[in-house]
Parts: C-alpha cells; sequence; structure tokens
C-alpha cells in the first residue's frame, strides 16, 4: 500500500517536473493533478487510521476531493493543438503531458474510490455498482458546478450558500447531458477498474 502511494506521488514529481521543465504555459494541470492527488492521499489515511473521528473527517475530505480526479478530463477542451501532434516536436511534447495528466487525475479517482471500498469492506459486486453510480453522479453534478460555475472543494465550507444556489440551476436540461455523460464516463472507468475485487 506504501509503495502505490509513493510511486503516486513519484508520478506526480516527474509529469509535473516535466510540465516545468519544458515551460508549458498551462500550468494549471499540475494544481489540477494536486487536488486529484490530494483525494487519493485521503484514501490512504482513510485506511490507515481506524479512530471513528477522524475516518469521518478523512471519508468527508475525500469525498469533498474526489470529483477533482474526473475533472480532469475537463482539460480536454485546451487541447487545440491536437491536429499538429504528429507532425509538430512541441505539440507532441504538449500532447503527452496532457493525457499523462488527465490519466493521473482517473487513475487517483479509481484507486481512491478501491482504498474507500476496502477500507468499509464493501466487497459486493452490486452494493459496489449501485455506490458507483451514485458516487459518479454526485461527482459528475460537482464536476459541472467547476467547470460552469468555477467553484472549488472547499467551497462546500467557505462558501455554502452560493453552492447551495449554484445547485439549483445545475438540474437543468442544458446541464443534463454534461451530468449524464460524465456519470457514464466515470461508472465504466471504475467497473473496468475494480473489476477484480468485484467477485
Amino acid at each position: 500500500m506504501k509503495n502505490k502511494l509513493l510511486i503516486s506521488h513519484l508520478f506526480f514529481f516527474i509529469i509535473s517536473g516535466a510540465i516545468v521543465y519544458f515551460q508549458i504555459e498551462e500550468r494549471y494541470l499540475i494544481w489540477n493533478m494536486f487536488l486529484a492527488l490530494l483525494a487519493l492521499d485521503f484514501s490512504f489515511c482513510l485506511n490507515r487510521f481506524k479512530n471513528s473521528v477522524l475516518a469521518l473527517l478523512l471519508g468527508l475530505l475525500w469525498f469533498f476531493f474526489y470529483p477533482n480526479t474526473f475533472y480532469m478530463l475537463t482539460d480536454m477542451v485546451h487541447m487545440d493543438f491536437v491536429t499538429s501532434v504528429f507532425s509538430d516536436p512541441r505539440s507532441l511534447i504538449l500532447y503527452f503531458l496532457f493525457l499523462a495528466s488527465i490519466l493521473f487525475g482517473l487513475l487517483c479517482g479509481a484507486e481512491s474510490i478501491s482504498q474507500v471500498f476496502k477500507r468499509f469492506n464493501v466487497k459486493d459486486f452490486y452494493v459496489k455498482l449501485i455506490l458507483m453510480l451514485l458516487l459518479s453522479f454526485v461527482s459528475s453534478v460537482a464536476i459541472h458546478l467547476g467547470r460552469y460555475a468555477r467553484l472549488n472543494s472547499w467551497d462546500m465550507v467557505l462558501r455554502p450558500m452560493l453552492v447551495i444556489d449554484e445547485l439549483t440551476k445545475v438540474f437543468s436540461q442544458n446541464a443534463l447531458p454534461f451530468i449524464l455523460g460524465f456519470t457514464f464516463l466515470q461508472v465504466m472507468v471504475l467497473i473496468f477498474f475494480n473489476q477484480e475485487n468485484t467477485r
């Protein structure tokens, strides 16, 4: 478990270091990866500390930061350089750094779910499936708030009334394709990632 967490941090520093080294303008990728890594860290801490009060706090922190993992998928909208990927070396570097950072976020999310299931001894496939569906839907709503209303995880505590106000606007016909699409993507990734543990 420790090795996996250490390797995750190593990947974070490698990708972040490459973004700095190649002077990539999209430095927000580092910040977004850091927020995804926090979700993973909280899930591992949740497994380590068994105190009920501390576990509740860590569980809430994980829950609030988890949407940042799949939020990384929205960074694909900035990949307007893809048409020249295979002909321009600079675009190719950008391409791999974008992909690496996005995959890092997705894998942090999938692994953190595994850690949470492990902590609460969730083994039944159908229970996992229901929890994945619920979590993915809630996460997709949060991702929508992050992308369109520009809200962050900590706004749940710092600006709760604004979050509630924006939530009332989310469930509209315009937002539904985004939310359902992201829910589907998350569930698909989580099911494939967790399939070896769902027998």
